[in-house]
């Protein structure tokens, strides 16, 4: 005697209806906009996200080497210049996954695209200063010895 839940009438009905529900992207909210007055948007690309994750991937596993190199050889400049290059770039991507996240351009144009400018002026300034501290005093490598000692 199992116990068959599908033979029930309530249990057949959900699952039918929730196999006939559309995914909510594709659910029409408002009947009342026609298409001259839609939003246009751009054609996705399925690639590109697939190139953003290799990066995003990418600059994850260079960090390993770069700063366990850095740990073993001591500072060198070619520490210094792959780290003041890598870790601005993992972190632009991180933080951009956060802003997309968080401030969707659905919800918020205008919040988007100044949180993104915000990112983008960061992101230069922090290569910029990477560059500075990297020829002009000590380097990163060199510096991060020293806090650690």
């Amino acid at each position: 005697m199992a116990l068959r839940l599908a033979a029930t009438p309530a249990l057949r009905t959900t699952a039918r209806l929730m196999m006939r529900q559309q995914p909510m992207g594709l659910v029409k909210i408002h009947s009342s906009v026609s298409q001259s007055n839609a939003v246009a948007t751009h054609k996705p690309d399925r690639l590109h996200g697939s190139y953003h994750w290799d990066i995003e991937r990418a600059a994850s596993l260079a960090l390993v080497p770069i700063i366990t190199s850095q740990l073993a050889f001591g500072a060198s400049p070619i520490t210094d210049t792959l780290l003041g290059v890598v870790l601005p770039l993992h972190l632009h991507i991180g933080f951009d996954a956060c802003i997309t996240d968080y401030f969707n351009p659905r919800n918020g144009v205008i919040v988007n695209k100044v949180m993104t400018g915000a990112l983008w002026a960061a992101t230069t300034g922090v290569l910029v200063g990477c560059y500075q501290f990297n020829t002009n005093d000590i380097g990163i490598t060199e510096f991060i010895s020293k806090l650690w000692v």
